[in-house]
């Protein structure tokens, strides 16, 4: 690779960071909120971070090496102007785009594993289904036979 093809590795490779990490966090966040599960956020996001930039740099360079082989395969089968339009356009293009959508697979797979090692052991805040008596405190004989009182006036709004 020359200069030239450095350049736009490193502008490819921002470029997709941006969109693995601001697509991926969206994704996982949803996950997140659907799965109703505690996620150590700070853990979570610096690991995915570093993630999606390590793959958005391999899938770059890999995918502009790939395009590069096969353009030169596509070249040398041209013989008009336009087949080598179609040669440079057609079998770039392919390699590059095609390296995008495996490293959003990679994004994926590796996002679910840093979500799993992630998970918070902490009881989460919300709690869909609950019984009632799961909700009541055994440790706690007033709480469960419900005779607590506090001395002096109720208050009405408690």
């Amino acid at each position: 690779m020359d200069f030239s093809l450095h350049a736009f590795a490193a502008f490819l490779s921002l470029l997709w960071f941006l969109v693995y990490w601001i697509l991926g966090g969206v994704f996982f966040a949803v996950v997140a909120i659907l799965r109703l599960g505690r996620v150590r956020k700070v853990r979570f996001s610096c690991l995915f971070t570093l993630w999606a930039l390590a793959v958005a740099v391999a899938v770059a360079f890999k995918g502009l090496a790939y395009s590069e082989r096969e353009i030169t395969t596509c070249l040398e089968s041209a013989v008009t102007k336009a087949e080598t339009v179609v040669a440079v356009f057609g079998c770039g293009t392919a390699g590059v785009f095609g390296a995008f959508l495996l490293g959003a697979l990679a994004i994926t797979v590796g996002g679910f594993f840093i979500f799993a090692i992630s998970r918070s052991q902490s009881k989460p805040w919300i709690v869909l289904e609950q019984d009632e008596t799961s909700s009541i405190n055994p440790s706690d004989p007033g709480e469960a036979r419900g005779d607590e009182e506090s001395p002096g006036e109720q208050s009405k709004y408690f």
